[in-house]
């Protein structure tokens, strides 16, 4: 035999008897996988969207490598899943993927359910299916999936409209209320806006919700970042803005929350009313919530809380605000997240406002006796009377977000405490929510 014979002979030796470690599998039905989830859940999710990702680890615990014979959808019509980099069609299959001894593979799953076809929400379930050793094990897929009108071009409201209220709309770009037009947002309606998106007023809006069925009006993202649902970060959409000619909006019943300006209105006059807004809470923003120069508007029975840069800038004009709690919290040790930089004021009056607080609360954290409301210095044709209000006193809401603020909900309860100084007796009270 040739010296290049018994060489090849030799080397061919050495890579078969050569142990990487990936061969010495454990074959035992008692070596099973373990997760750090069992279930992989997505809140509310719109259909036909996809979502961002969910995850879970595989983990091997056992002294040997494992060799997962099959990794599969059980079903594969609404979720898709990725393993390690290896991503699993629907119908598909992974086969044969080692585990090596205490390591762990990462499965990212995503969300992109199919239309229902109904107007109610569906729950959606799947499995992802896990074969070792002869041993099927497995991890549950879970979503409520919601048909909406998806308006990826936005909104143009040329004539008066009203809009359906079975199904939630999803607004990209912008909704636009045109000059001459009015816009009805009827009971039980939700907007959910996408990143950026306004809605913009040049003629009239109205949103007549009610208590049992209020408008809703939010961001489109219903999952988490570190733990806190986007539900509660504020910046995730524009805002409103109405046009110096628009007037006669109303708001009643209505819930507004999480974006990065609130209500803005230009510069308009006092003969016609701007603004009506009733028993709606509007929360949760990152500039200012309610800024309005020379205009003409009421709010009663409202909750107006939690902006970064104020709650209610009154630059001129003529408002009366009954009924009402006025209470700045917002949370401002996370600038990362897009708080902070809060000076804790809360109401805001410049020249020529004529304004009248009856049977309200301004409040907020931190505060001290001067910083809950700015006046303008020197202010020409300031006037503002507050009666029967709560401005200098603790009010005692129920709940102002958890105790940790590294566990921190964000979760606001602005209704009063038993024993609250206001609630008056006999019923009476100040702030929008009277006694249970």
């Amino acid at each position: 035999m040739s010296r290049f014979w018994v060489g090849l002979f030799f080397l061919v030796a050495a890579f078969v008897g050569c142990d990487d470690g990936f061969e010495d599998y454990s074959y035992s039905p008692d070596d099973l996988l373990a997760f750090s989830a069992d279930t992989v859940a997505f809140d509310t999710i719109v259909s036909a969207v996809r979502t961002p990702f969910g995850a879970f680890m595989v983990r091997n615990w056992h002294d040997k490598a494992l060799l997962i014979s099959s990794i599969s959808l059980a079903n594969g019509a609404n979720f898709r899943i990725n393993v390690d980099g290896r991503a699993v069609a629907a119908g598909g299959a992974l086969s044969n993927v080692e585990i090596l001894a205490n390591d762990s593979l990462y499965v990212l799953v995503v969300a992109q359910p199919m239309l229902n076809n109904l107007d109610e929400p569906k729950e959606i379930l799947d499995h992802i299916v896990f074969v070792t050793n002869g041993v099927t094990q497995s991890v549950v897929l879970q979503a409520v999936a919601q048909d909406a009108e998806i308006c990826t071009a936005g909104m143009n409201i040329t004539t008066d409209a009203t809009l359906g209220s079975a199904k939630p709309y999803v607004i990209y770009d912008s909704l636009v209320v045109q000059a001459g037009a009015t816009l009805t947002i009827p009971a039980g309606a939700r907007l959910y806006m996408h990143d950026m998106a306004e809605i913009v007023v040049h003629g009239t809006l109205q949103l007549l919700g009610t208590e049992a069925n209020p408008v809703t009006i939010r961001g489109d993202r219903f999952d988490q970042m570190v733990g806190i649902p986007y539900d509660r970060i504020p910046g995730q959409w524009g805002g409103i803005w109405f046009d110096s000619q628009s007037y006669n909006n109303v708001i009643e019943h209505a819930r507004i929350r999480n974006g990065s300006q609130g209500l803005t209105f230009a510069n308009a006059d006092t003969i016609l009313p701007k603004l009506s807004m009733h028993n709606t809470v509007l929360t949760n923003f990152k500039g200012m919530l309610v800024s309005a120069a020379n205009c003409r508007m009421e709010f009663d029975g409202c909750e107006l809380s939690n902006a970064r840069d104020g709650l209610l800038h009154l630059n001129g004009g003529k408002y009366t605000v009954n009924h009402c709690t006025i209470a700045n919290y917002y949370f401002n040790s996370r600038a990362e997240y897009g708080w902070g930089n809060t000076k804790d004021e809360t109401v805001f009056l410049r020249d020529n406002t004529q304004a009248t607080f009856e049977n309200t609360i301004i409040w907020g954290a931190n505060y001290n006796s001067t910083s809950r409301i700015s006046f303008a210095e020197n202010a020409e044709n300031l006037h503002a009377e507050f009666n029967n209000c709560l401005t200098d006193n603790d009010p005692k809401f129920r709940i102002i977000m958890s105790e940790d603020p590294a566990k921190a909900e964000f979760i606001y309860d602005f209704r009063l405490q038993a024993g609250s100084p206001a609630l008056l007796g006999g019923g009476e009270y100040i702030g929008c929510y009277p006694a249970d």
